[in-house]
C-alpha cells in the first residue's frame, strides 16, 4: 500500500517539474502585436481622386452647423451630392433656400442650374463657386487594419468649415489602403499597436 502511494507521489512531483521547466506553456509564445492605422485619414477630393472620394459618400448630408462662407450661407447649410463620383450632382440648402447642379474637380466646383437664392448670392442660378480645401477626412486612427468593416466617424471640409461628423462604414487593410462604403479612396500608414494608447514604432 505504501509502495502504491509513493509512486503516486512520485508521479504528481514529476509532473510538476515538468509544467514548471515549460514555463507555463503560454509565457513561450506571447500574442503577435495587432496592426493599427496609425493617424487619420484624408482625401482631397480633386481630378485625379476625386471621383472614387465622392462615390463613397454619394447620398450622405453634410451639415455644416454655422454656414460655409464659400457659398454665402451664414445659417445651417445641407450639401448632398448625388449621381456618380464622375459625374456628380449636389443640392445645397440653407435659409429656406435650395441650390442644385453639377459639379467638376478643382478641387470642388458647384455650377447651379437651379435655384431659389437671390441673384446677387454667390449660390444663385447660372452662378459658379469653387471651393479648395475640398475634402474628407477619415477617423482611421487605431481601426485594426486587417480589412475587416467596421463603423467610423467622416467629415468633409469646405474651405475654412467642416461638416458635423457622419458615420460611415470603413476597413483598412493590411498594407494600410482604406475602403469607405466599399470604394477605395485613400491609404494610411499603418504600424503595432502598444496594446496602451499609443502605437510601437
Amino acid at each position: 500500500m505504501r509502495s502504491k502511494k509513493f509512486t503516486l507521489a512520485a508521479l504528481v512531483l514529476s509532473s510538476s517539474l515538468m509544467l514548471a521547466a515549460c514555463g507555463g506553456g503560454d509565457n513561450d509564445n506571447p500574442p503577435l502585436p495587432t496592426t493599427v492605422a496609425t493617424s487619420a485619414t484624408t482625401a482631397t477630393i480633386n481630378p485625379s481622386s476625386g471621383a472614387a472620394a465622392v462615390e463613397s459618400v454619394l447620398n450622405q448630408n453634410f451639415s455644416f452647423a454655422s454656414g460655409v462662407p464659400a457659398f454665402g450661407t451664414t445659417s445651417a447649410t445641407t450639401l448632398t451630392l448625388a449621381g456618380t463620383g464622375a459625374n456628380p450632382t449636389f443640392t445645397i440648402g440653407s435659409g429656406g433656400n435650395t441650390a442644385s447642379g453639377t459639379m467638376t474637380y478643382g478641387s470642388c466646383i458647384f455650377r447651379i442650374t437651379s435655384s431659389t437664392y437671390p441673384a446677387n448670392h454667390a449660390l444663385a442660378l447660372g452662378k459658379t463657386t469653387t471651393v479648395s480645401p475640398c475634402a474628407l477626412t477619415i477617423a482611421t486612427s487605431g481601426i485594426t487594419a486587417n480589412g475587416t468593416s467596421v463603423s467610423a466617424n467622416i467629415t468633409l471640409t469646405l474651405g475654412t468649415v467642416f461638416s458635423v461628423p457622419l458615420t460611415i462604414t470603413v476597413s483598412v487593410s493590411a498594407t494600410g489602403v482604406v475602403t469607405v462604403n466599399g470604394v477605395v479612396i485613400a491609404t494610411v500608414p499603418v504600424g503595432a499597436s502598444t496594446g496602451a494608447n499609443g502605437f510601437g514604432s
